[in-house]
């Protein structure tokens, strides 16, 4: 099977690891950009948690890069690597909580609600799928 055949054959399921790692890193490129975000009575929370929206932005954008490199090398192996996904879930799953208690700490009530903690609720779905193909992988050798 050919690379590009195994990346096709393997994105279709593993397609929220690869929204929630771009929603990531733009999330983290959107906060280096030169407009100060934390200064939105939204984003108190985040201030007082985070500190620098640099460190954070930065933070996530690596973050988010370095999980798509890992979705790559793991659609293009031929023997895949579900542990780099298992991992990577579970920095977005902890990563999510974050952003949740960020904005909660802000005491806005806003769609953040309706976002931030239903990524984070995806993300142990991401687990479970990454941690059960690690399975199947002991299972057949």
């Amino acid at each position: 099977m050919t690379i590009l055949v195994r990346i096709k054959h393997r994105f279709g399921p593993r397609m929220t690891e690869w929204v929630l790692a771009l929603h990531t890193a733009l999330w983290g490129a959107v906060l280096l950009l030169p407009a100060q975000t934390f200064d939105a009575a939204s984003f108190d929370g985040f201030r007082r948690i985070f500190g620098s929206e640099e460190v954070l932005g930065s933070v996530m954008l690596f973050l988010g890069v370095l999980r798509i490199g890992g979705l790559i090398v793991n659609g293009a192996r031929k023997n895949v690597t579900p542990w780099i996904r298992a991992v990577s879930a579970g920095a977005g799953f902890l990563l999510f909580i974050a952003i949740s208690v960020g904005y909660a700490a802000s005491g806005v009530i806003s769609t953040w609600l309706a976002v931030y903690p239903v990524f984070a609720a995806v993300e142990l779905v991401n687990i479970y799928r990454a941690v059960h193909d690690a399975g199947e992988g002991y299972a057949s050798t």
